[in-house]
């Protein structure tokens, strides 16, 4: 399938050739914001490797990982033997939740956007729960390899897409990730 002239990622071979392989460390954003959610239900959309979700189960969550790759659904599992922890690997597209709707306590999206489902991802949350959410801007383009900008968030966007949420934590900023530079945008929220 084409999107424009560029190929949609055939993400079970880039997880089978060890294109995440290095990414071990849960996220900067999920270690500062997770200590203030209570012990309970996280969901980890497009969980990838798992390593946020291991970082959770540590810590006593429920951790339920909604992955469409099958390739990275394996890393996962082997990610939780390794970490004496376990998960509820959902396969499956966020285009379709397969989740019910005010059941979790935590729900984490780490670089992975589809506009449609924006409603869906704060709807998964119960009252008082949180969202945390980081992906790429459009202007990463600028000092990167080009993404398809359907998966890129314009300057502003990831805030208003939230906004009945109570905002604990916002910015846009160029960060050095993982030895790269990254031009993100970065939320925190709590379900009224």
């Amino acid at each position: 399938m084409q999107r424009g002239y560029l190929e949609t990622p055939d993400w079970d071979r880039r997880y089978r050739e060890g294109f995440y392989d290095e990414a071990k460390e849960p996220h900067s954003l999920l270690k500062r914001f997770a200590p203030i959610v209570p012990v309970g239900i996280a969901v980890d959309i497009a969980t990838g490797n798992g390593r946020d979700a291991a970082f959770l189960a540590e810590r006593g969550f429920t951790v339920y990982g909604l992955e469409r790759s099958v390739e990275a659904i394996k890393k996962a599992r082997q990610t939780m033997y390794e970490k004496g922890t376990n998960i509820h690997a959902v396969h499956g597209d966020a285009n379709n939740l397969p989740l019910r709707g005010g059941s979790a306590d935590l729900v984490i999206v780490f670089y992975f956007l589809v506009r449609n489902i924006m409603g869906e991802i704060a709807g998964l949350l119960r009252k008082g729960g949180i969202l945390i959410y980081e992906t790429f801007l459009k202007r990463q383009n600028l000092i990167d390899r080009h993404r398809t900008e359907e998966y890129l968030l314009d300057d502003g966007e990831l805030i208003r897409h939230f906004a009945e949420m109570e905002l604990l934590f916002y910015e846009e900023t160029t960060a050095g990730i993982a030895g790269k530079r990254r031009i993100i945008a970065r939320f925190a929220g709590r379900k009224a």
